[in-house]
């Protein structure tokens, strides 16, 4: 399933991981993430956000997943990352979305298709719109290096300094807050748009009934 956005290089794969994915999530997903993007690529107004690839999995694949493409995307070796959870996926059951930096220097978003069947696909659309500002996060200079110091701290092949740990974890917390409030604008402008879009459309009925009297 791809899409593309004409005159810019968004390209959206989308694909499922696990028996039993919920396919009518998966359709959601794949209605909603276009428009995700488009939504976050007006916010920023600065840049296309590039191909992002979408994996709509379960709770118990999430953890593996993650530390899979994040390991590979760092040089860390399988037998190395196999076993091990980071902590962006600490708690899988109660995350919707993670997106990760992977291979080749691809960025993936991993969905958690229980986790947003549980709320009857309500989270989908405002879920897509923060991975997509998690995307916009990665596409900034720094971004992949803050991924890739954490993989390699928490998987032991490069332990850093208590300094430099607090350091990396505060600019996780402040990137998780400007996604947060990004969201809450952007959800928040769709709301108003689709008031103002109902609230035209009723005014319309009695003009257009009186045209017809």
């Amino acid at each position: 399933m791809q899409f593309h956005k004409k005159k810019q290089q968004n390209q959206l794969t989308i694909r499922r991981s696990g028996l039993f994915v919920s396919k009518k999530i998966t359709a959601d997903i794949e209605a909603a993430a276009p428009i995700a993007q488009r939504l976050v690529i007006d916010h920023f107004g600065r840049r296309p956000l590039g191909s992002v690839e979408l994996v709509v999995t379960k709770t118990n694949k999430l953890s593996g997943l993650v530390a899979q493409s994040v390991a590979v995307a760092a040089g860390i070796k399988y037998d190395v990352w196999r076993n091990k959870v980071l902590s962006l996926t600490e708690r899988p059951g109660d995350i919707y979305a993670v997106t990760v930096i992977g291979p080749k220097n691809s960025i993936k978003i991993f969905l958690n298709a229980q986790r947003l069947r549980r709320r009857k696909g309500q989270e989908v659309g405002p879920t897509l719109v923060y991975a997509m500002v998690e995307v916009d996060q990665l596409c900034r200079k720094g971004g992949p290096d803050r991924q890739i110091a954490l993989a390699h701290h928490e998987m032991g092949t490069h332990v850093l300094s208590k300094a430099a740990v607090k350091k990396l974890y505060k600019q996780f917390h402040a990137a998780e807050d400007e996604a947060e409030k990004a969201t809450q604008q952007i959800m928040g402008k769709v709301v108003r748009n689709h008031r103002r879009q109902e609230a035209e459309a009723q005014r319309q009925v009695p003009a257009a009934a009186a045209g017809r009297s």
